[in-house]
């Protein structure tokens, strides 16, 4: 019988369990993570493609519902009574106080939901995405289960536009077999979409270091990356869709590029020492392409302002020879010569390649 509890894993003040206890897994060897807000329209076909997921082992979602008002909160209360033995939802008050303890509000459930997980493998799914094929989770459990040493598991996903199909894409945009923190620090492997990953949990998530972030899921994966590798399967096999809705889609590039550098500095203060120059590498990437946005959007004030900074930043840490050259080269894309960023994409791109993901 279903039924509703304020103590447990993944509450605050006002906050909600909504399951029953006798029926969802006590030990589910898979945890998806799923936050929802305002994704009534989404949330039932998200919903839908974890419940679709051919495995066998016990799972369990953990689905955080974020005081939605169109809706969705009355869906996944639904979802919860048909599906107790898979769901337990947590229903978020907006006034838990313990909310302000994040620059970002939102950023609680995300952080709650994740800690609510009890299973040895986790897997993340925001409502407004969905995953493709059945056997997923199977699928990354056996590659996780057959390698000790790999904390993550990944596979491609497509992005949609909504309304525009037709300008889809497949990302990440070129090969990547198996990656390593250094590889994500750097920005060397980047658009590891989260509905992809299943992630070995270890320790706590430790979240103090990242209540001034704007984003849940990179200190997630990097923290997770201390205890090992990445690798990405060969398969497309989650969709994220772009729309106006979420919470990243009304903001401007340039906005989200600037709470990139932000979330940067915060990892720069996780990693161990011999990290900490693969860290200052993706913190100058990130002021880099948030001058180019800025000269793009005519501040060309604020885009020099961001390009000095990313030169101070290279001056400062000094990294290795021929990553100081590139690093440089592409300050000076962002501000002088842009028409140069394409050969440079393109010459990264075989780089990685050729190093089989090396990133260095």
């Amino acid at each position: 019988m279903l039924a509703e509890s304020t103590s447990g894993g993944g509450l605050g003040d006002g906050d909600v369990e909504y399951s029953d206890q006798s029926r969802v897994p006590g030990n589910p060897l898979v945890s998806v993570s799923m936050i929802t807000y305002q994704h009534a329209s989404y949330i039932k076909e998200a919903l839908d493609s974890v419940l679709m997921q051919k495995v066998d082992f016990p799972y369990e979602i953990c689905l955080g519902e974020d005081g939605s008002t169109d809706g969705t909160r009355d869906i996944c209360i639904d979802y919860a009574r048909r599906h107790p033995d898979k769901i337990r939802l947590f229903l978020r008050d907006r006034s838990n106080p313990a909310r302000g303890s994040f620059r970002a509000p939102y950023m609680f459930n995300n952080a709650a939901t994740f800690n609510a997980c009890r299973g040895k493998y986790i897997a993340m799914l925001e409502g407004d995405d969905y995953w493709l094929h059945p056997q997923k989770l199977q699928l990354q459990v056996n590659d996780l289960e057959r390698s000790q040493g790999l904390a993550v598991s990944c596979h491609y996903s497509a992005s949609v536009p909504e309304g525009r199909p037709w300008a889809g894409r497949v990302a990440p945009d070129y090969p990547v077999d198996s990656f390593t923190i250094k590889d994500i620090l750097e920005r060397d492997v980047d658009n590891l979409h989260t509905s992809t990953w299943l992630l070995r949990r270890g320790r706590p998530m430790e979240w103090e270091p990242f209540r001034s972030c704007s984003f849940g899921d990179y200190p997630i994966l990097v923290s997770t990356l201390l205890r090992g590798t990445g690798r990405v399967l060969p398969g497309v096999w989650s969709l994220y869709r772009i729309h106006g809705q979420g919470v990243f889609s009304p903001l401007s590039y340039e906005i989200r590029l600037q709470q990139h550098v932000e979330l940067w500095e915060c990892l720069r203060s996780i990693v161990p020492p011999p990290l900490g120059c693969a860290a200052d590498i993706g913190t100058t990437r990130a002021l880099i392409m948030r001058a180019g946005e800025l000269r793009k959007a005519g501040k060309y004030g604020l885009a020099l302002a961001c390009f000095r900074a990313a030169l101070s930043e290279i001056g400062r840490f000094r990294p290795p020879p021929a990553r100081r050259r590139e690093l440089r080269l592409l300050a000076l894309e962002s501000l002088v010569i842009p028409h140069l960023a394409g050969i440079r994409r393109l010459w990264r791109k075989r780089r990685f390649r050729k190093g089989s993901g090396s990133g260095s």
